[in-house]
């Protein structure tokens, strides 16, 4: 039994017990926003030294935060991996995180623990992990604050809701020595391998333009009047490092995606899966300039900000990045029964990939295919447990660097549509050395009392 699971915790310190040999820690007495974040900043040094966390005979202790459609997805696996444990599920509305633990309690594991403040569950030794699938604006926060409390953290896409919040969760996994995984999961699918071998061998030649598409149809969001908070629910919670509004359902469980306080749009929300698989092809890192067009097409009049459709170009030293996305279609990409993903284009042919295959297109005829129906195994969940007990970040299939890249150029796509104008961009820098009024979008104001950690 490992009896501090390599945790060193916040908050008040209690005398040392020679009845109990084992390291001092520090337990949470008393949650509340500035205490807690104000202690976790003074225990960097401590939560630094934390490396060993479960033994490879151990399960890993889960505490899932954001109970809602992707939240309980992520839940059941891990509730069912039989690596982990579902012990504690949070969210500021009571009714889902109860909706939550009947769940998992219904597919025969333990009833978890209902939680409604997260910080709460970085508390003592009980938890090794946590699992964040809040809305965009909390993604970031809610995993720095892991970090430093000493625990690993699988966060799901985009890993943050502005640049600088995402390198600033890279310095910190770096810093408190953390397996944090980015919730791209589609890198978990074999076929990509397979097609990118093709690309490494020549089969198409030399890349220069490479196309993410997001097809789909999403639904409307009329405008409607703010009213009363839903009892059960911490409204101010909720809200977290977004400024204070009353509130209103075009802005709270799923719609949140499409308002600028809270989420990323549809290119932030699924184009940075595809975004992350184009990207992955080549391993191309940041851009050198950004330009979009975009457009309100198929939600005009909704309540709806962000942009349903949109094409965003990525520049690079010899090679364009294309996204394509049209938020009011039944379809998906257009031909050959393929998915949602990328097309990629070389000088001798091009590749049409998506997670179920990939069939390669020359001037006069078909290339090499490969076809295998997509599942979702659990693998990338899997991948994170191993990684938690290994130690071993480098192994994970989408380390939070690589997921920091992805969000990047979602959100560069977005802040190019918001300024309306094509921007050079350093990638040294993770800034827009030219234009002082795009550099506005790349962090947030933070609410008293919600400001983003310090690493």
């Amino acid at each position: 039994m490992v009896l501090l699971r390599g945790r060193m915790k916040t908050c008040d310190l209690r005398p040392y017990s020679k009845s109990k040999p084992r390291l001092r820690r520090f337990v949470m007495t008393h949650v509340n926003r500035r205490t807690f974040i104000g202690a976790s900043l003074a225990s960097m040094s401590l939560a630094s030294l934390s490396q060993a966390a479960v033994s490879a005979n151990e399960k890993v202790n889960v505490a899932l935060v954001g109970c809602g459609g992707r939240g309980r997805g992520l839940g059941n696996w891990f509730a069912k991996l039989p690596e982990s444990n579902l012990v504690a599920v949070c969210d500021p509305d009571q009714s889902r995180s109860g909706q939550m633990a009947e769940q998992a309690e219904k597919a025969g594991t333990k009833r978890p623990r209902q939680v409604e403040d997260f910080r709460s569950l970085l508390e003592g030794d009980e938890i090794d992990a946590i699992v964040i699938a809040t809305p965009d604006h909390w993604h970031t926060p809610a995993a720095i604050m892991a970090c430093q409390a000493g625990k690993d953290v699988y966060v799901e896409k985009p890993c943050s809701h502005n640049i600088h919040e995402g390198r600033q969760l890279v310095n910190a996994a770096r810093k408190y020595k953390r397996v944090v995984q980015h919730g791209t999961n589609l890198r978990a699918t074999p076929v990509y391998q397979k097609a990118w071998k093709q690309i490494q061998d020549g089969a198409i030649g030399k890349v220069m333009m490479v196309k993410a598409i997001n097809n789909q149809r999403r639904a409307l969001y009329p405008p409607r009047p703010d009213e009363a908070v839903p009892e059960g629910v911490n409204y101010d919670l909720w809200l977290g490092p977004a400024q204070k509004r009353p509130f209103n359902r075009n802005c709270f469980h799923t719609s949140w995606h499409w308002n600028w306080d809270f989420g990323t749009g549809d290119i932030g929300n699924d184009g940075v899966h595809q975004i992350d698989i184009g990207r992955w092809a080549l391993n191309l890192k940041a851009p050198n300039a950004v330009s979009c067009s975009g457009a309100k097409l198929g939600s005009k009049g909704d309540a709806q900000e962000t942009p349903d459709t949109m094409v965003v170009t990525w520049e690079y030293d010899d090679l364009l990045y294309v996204y394509e996305q049209r938020d009011f279609t039944p379809y998906r990409m257009q031909a050959h029964r393929h998915d949602n993903d990328n097309i990629i284009y070389g000088d001798k042919g091009f590749m049409m990939v998506d997670r179920s295959g990939y069939r390669i297109f020359y001037k006069h005829e078909r290339g090499p295919a490969f076809e295998q129906k997509w599942q979702d195994t659990g693998a990338h969940y899997q991948n994170f447990l191993d990684c938690v007990k290994s130690r071993k970040s480098q192994e994970l299939l989408a380390e939070i660097e690589e997921g920091h890249y992805s969000a990047m150029l979602s959100h560069l796509g977005n802040i190019a549509y918001r300024t309306g104008r094509r921007l050079v961009f350093d990638p040294k820098t993770e800034t827009f050395p030219e234009d002082k009024d795009a550099n506005q979008y790349l962090t947030r104001t933070y609410r008293d009392g919600y400001e983003l950690p310090q690493v």
